[in-house]
């Protein structure tokens, strides 16, 4: 691995797989959108190349084509998880990552495809039984869907290049906008958000180990191949089976000084007419909203994956999560995110 094309390179994965990479002596490239701001990236030695996986947006913007070029491998991290409809989800996560593939595929050396998929792609599990990738997939959600579409928009490609689909679980640490709202509301209030009135289990996965894992499957993982077993190709990530919800936010909770944190639960029927309203809302702004119909779906449901087949194949022993979570928390405070 000499030369990476990272897509998405300036959310909140993509910072750490750069660091990670660039720690290790990899020339990183970062296809981000004319949109997106770069701070994240401002200490790392990397490129940044302006695009859109859409091609809709040529105003100074590179070309996938170019964006590839000399690329041994791709870390496809891009993608939206929250839209409007299914239309916007499908415009970049679908049909983005088959643009992508087929400017990757036509290169004169077709690099390492690795397509940061979802655990939202295979769908909800039931409680103690986490998702394995031979499973066939069942998304719940317009976002699942829309990552299980790209998936698929994939696979006519693996003849012409090595590709591999990883599906992580909530991912956490440093530089993390959405989590850092719940270590905000556990220190402030000592309370945490309790959807439904069921403990839910959740498998995790601190960005820097899943950055380790994605390195390490781009050099040595399975790859999409026609005809083979279910699940070829394809790997979950997680620190483990899965946590209850409540055992994440008393960890948190411990990180930031609180030996009691509680739930303030909202059942099914308050969840839904709040919902309700931000569904309202976001139709009426014409806007995405952090809480909707879809999400609130998935809040109601297990979402567990086994980690089994990466310890198996690899030997992958992520750090204790809860020495994970102390990290993160460090890291928030030390960035005066806390």
């Amino acid at each position: 691995m000499k030369k990476v094309l990272i897509t998405g390179g300036s959310g909140f994965i993509g910072y750490h797989l750069a660091r990670w990479l660039r720690q290790n002596d990899v020339a990183v490239r970062c296809l981000v959108r004319p949109s997106s701001s770069l701070s994240l990236l401002k200490s790392f030695d990397v490129e940044v190349y302006t695009g859109e996986l859409d091609h809709s947006a040529s105003k100074g913007g590179v070309s996938l084509r170019e964006a590839v070029e000399g690329c041994d491998t791709i870390f496809h991290l891009a993608g939206l998880v929250r839209a409007m409809n299914y239309q916007e989800f499908e415009r970049v996560n679908h049909f983005g990552t088959e643009n992508l593939a087929k400017a990757a595929a036509l290169s004169a050396s077709p690099p390492v495809f690795i397509y940061i998929s979802s655990l939202a792609a295979a769908g909800s599990s039931l409680p103690e039984q986490p998702k394995r990738e031979h499973e066939p997939p069942v998304p719940i959600s317009l976002y699942g869907k829309s990552k299980l579409a790209g998936e698929e928009a994939l696979r006519p490609f693996a003849d012409r290049m090595p590709c591999t689909i990883v599906r992580p679980g909530i991912v956490f640490g440093g530089a993390d906008k959405m989590n850092v709202e719940l270590f905000k509301v556990i220190k402030k209030w000592g309370v945490y958000p309790n959807p439904g009135y069921v403990d839910k289990l959740y498998s995790w996965i601190h960005a820097d180990d899943l950055c380790d894992l994605l390195m390490t499957i781009a050099q040595k993982g399975e790859r999409l191949v026609p005809n083979q077993p279910p699940g070829t190709g394809i790997y979950f990530a997680s620190s483990d089976e899965g946590r209850k919800w409540s055992e994440i936010c008393r960890l948190i909770g411990q990180s930031l000084g609180r030996d009691r944190v509680r739930a303030v639960h909202c059942g099914p029927i308050g969840l839904w007419a709040l919902s309700t309203f931000y569904e309202a809302k976001k139709r009426w702004l014409g806007k995405a909203q952090p809480l909707d119909w879809e999400k609130t779906r998935e809040a109601l449901h297990h979402w567990t994956c086994s980690p089994e087949k990466v310890k198996m194949q690899f030997g992958f022993l992520p750090q204790p999560l809860e020495d994970r979570i102390n990290q993160t928390t460090q890291w928030f405070v030390e960035h005066g995110w806390l």
